[in-house]
């Protein structure tokens, strides 16, 4: 859940017309005016809270991880993606980068007529043996089918009614390989943008904890001050919760049948 949804679409922070409300009017959660605009519309002050409440179980046979991250301005997508719309030359908290070339071990290759209301352009696969892009499980396999630049003219997910994304539309795709001896290619032009953020400076790191369900309903509490990054972008040394953006519920490959009720933030009584 983007936090946006209540700064914005609940009117705690923004009017109908997307106007920052005055302070009278405001939220006490909203962030400061002195904030970036983009993290006053994407992010909720939860400073006097205490963490994240919520309920759940498993059916028998699903696996018992679940996950629970929490972001903020410094490791959001959303708000570095606002930040680029806002101003390109503006430095941001951390960087997004989109891989275009195929992940799947096929080559990619034009399709001129995919059919199935595909368009044309590069998907990873073979016109003349392999079957449609994305017609295995819908529009997310057909994202992750589709490279060189029809991957970059890709909209971002978060906010698809605003055409393809900026940072990446019409950019070559570029090979590249990072100094930890990684490569592939990437969504950028050499001669004008600058290449692909190093892992530890990209974002999506948010802060987690581990919840281990039963099969019997229970509430678990997960307090701010037990979660930490995991480790694969960019770090940062303490977890402020002041700009808080998303919560999210995440768990590993594998057979899952969850039950989830009354996600929440939650403080202590004192």
């Amino acid at each position: 859940m983007a936090l946006q949804h209540f700064a914005v679409d609940r009117n705690l922070c923004f009017d109908r017309q997307a106007n920052y409300l005055p302070a009278s009017d405001r939220s006490p959660f909203c962030e400061p005016e002195s904030d970036e605009l983009p993290v006053r519309y994407a992010a909720l002050n939860l400073s006097d809270w205490d963490g994240v409440a919520v309920w759940a179980r498993r059916a028998p046979d699903s696996q018992p991880l679940l996950r629970v991250l929490v972001g903020n301005k410094y490791t959001d997508d959303d708000i570095s993606y606002l930040m680029y719309l806002q101003d390109q030359n503006e430095p941001r908290f951390c960087e997004r980068s989109r891989e275009c070339a195929c992940v799947n071990g096929k080559d990619c290759q034009k399709w001129d007529d995919p059919g199935g209301g595909l368009p044309a352009g590069y998907y990873c696969g073979n016109p003349a043996a392999d079957p449609l892009p994305g017609t295995i499980s819908g529009a997310g396999v057909q994202a992750a089918n589709s490279c060189n630049i029809t991957q970059c003219n890709q909209v971002y997910p978060a906010f698809p009614g605003n055409g393809p994304d900026p940072q990446f539309k019409d950019r070559p795709c570029t090979p590249h390989a990072f100094r930890g001896g990684g490569q592939s290619s990437y969504c950028f032009d050499p001669a004008s943008d600058p290449p692909p953020a190093e892992s530890d400076q990209g974002c999506g790191d948010h802060w987690t904890f581990p919840l281990h369900l039963t099969t019997e309903w229970q509430l678990f509490l997960v307090p701010f001050t037990t979660m930490s990054q995991q480790g694969w972008a960019k770090r940062w040394s303490f977890f402020d919760t002041s700009s808080v953006s998303v919560v999210r519920l995440t768990w590993d490959a594998g057979w899952v049948d969850y039950w989830i009720d009354n996600l929440r933030f939650y403080r202590v009584r004192r």
